[in-house]
């Protein structure tokens, strides 16, 4: 069946498409995008930047991608209240408690002091070993391990006060959105990873269509699961952030939620939000940024953890494309900015 829609061939530009659940197919070039799980594949390999799929095949489609849910609450544990991360704080002095257990314990055995059975101390430096390679493999976590108490004790002292507060930013931007167009409103989310950033933000209020685009298959498929579980009708890309296989102008506001900072073209991926969003649309995109009055070690913990995977590591206002107005950039967080434009 062909369909004319929102979508446009990253490879020719055409409009419309002949769709199935295991391709689509271009009617201009028939050049074939397949599907996962009934989710074009529209992209090409050759044209990612090497960060872009360094960060999918080793982060997003591996441990994080899969424990998503969990670890990235984790890896800003010392910046969230106590009272919403007491499990990840219960899990944080366990794994830090087996792994001194582990080490001392294959110590003892190098140096022959070991107390325990053979047999244990094996299992005990088999452990071990695979500890310290996964964690030489993701060395975050270990910063993330040793940093975590003394950036908590420190965040305590140095309390930081935002001139206006992440939900009140949000609120502010959704209660500016025209809603009387006699039409939903169309959003659109990049690197949109589990499709959870659009509940805990506010974008569900809106009488909204949603399109969610993500490099990461295996974001993606929780992002799927999600939405069907809340049911909600969302429209899921497998996609580039920096080649967006959308219509110039088609969307109402344009999200990009802790990413934007580690893509391999920064400058490319902004001027496509700005191309799709509509005249006077809003775009918003989040990712770290330290705050002015960071002490010591919550630089280290904001360079060797939360930014350690990003190219840049604060807003990249000097990469926006000329077109652009009304840009605003908040410090809602000790470690992360927002920034807001729209488009002329």
């Amino acid at each position: 069946m062909t369909e004319n829609s929102k979508y446009v061939c990253i490879k020719c530009h055409g409009k419309s498409f002949l769709k199935c659940s295991t391709l689509w197919k271009c009617t201009n070039c028939e050049h074939c995008f397949p599907c996962v799980n009934g989710m074009p594949k529209m992209y090409l390999e050759n044209l990612l930047g090497e960060k872009d799929k360094s960060l999918r095949d080793y982060f997003y489609n591996g441990i994080l991608g899969k424990f998503y849910q969990f670890l990235m609450p984790f890896m800003t544990l010392p910046a969230r209240p106590f009272s919403h991360s007491k499990k990840h704080w219960f899990f944080y002095m366990l794994s830090t408690i087996l792994t001194m257990f582990l080490a001392y314990e294959t110590i003892s055995i190098i140096l022959g002091y070991s107390e325990f059975t053979a047999y244990f101390g094996a299992i005990c430096v088999v452990t071990f070993l695979m500890l310290a390679n996964f964690l030489k493999k993701h060395p975050y976590l270990l910063y993330l391990q040793v940093l975590a108490i003394p950036v908590k004790i420190s965040l305590s002292i140095n309390k930081y006060c935002a001139e206006e507060s992440f939900s009140e930013i949000h609120q502010k931007i959704i209660n500016s959105l025209p809603t009387n167009q006699g039409r939903k409103l169309q959003i659109l989310d990049i690197s949109t990873g589990t499709g959870n950033s659009l509940f805990r933000h506010g974008w569900m209020q809106l009488d909204a269509e949603y399109t969610g685009l993500d490099l990461s298959e295996t974001m993606l498929n929780q992002c799927q699961k999600f939405m069907s579980n809340n049911n909600v009708p969302m429209d899921l890309i497998i996609g580039d952030a920096t080649t967006l296989p959308f219509e110039d102008g088609y969307f109402d506001v344009v999200l990009n939620y802790g990413a934007i900072n580690g893509y391999s073209d920064i400058k490319k991926a902004l001027a496509e939000m700005a191309r799709v969003v509509k005249k006077d649309g809003i775009v918003l995109f989040l990712d770290e940024q330290l705050y002015s009055g960071a002490s010591a070690i919550e630089k280290i913990y904001f360079e060797k953890v939360l930014s350690s995977h990003n190219l840049i590591h604060q807003c990249p206002t000097k990469f926006l494309p000329e077109n652009v107005y009304d840009v605003k950039v908040y410090q809602p967080y000790e470690f992360y900015y927002i920034c807001t434009f729209k488009v002329e």
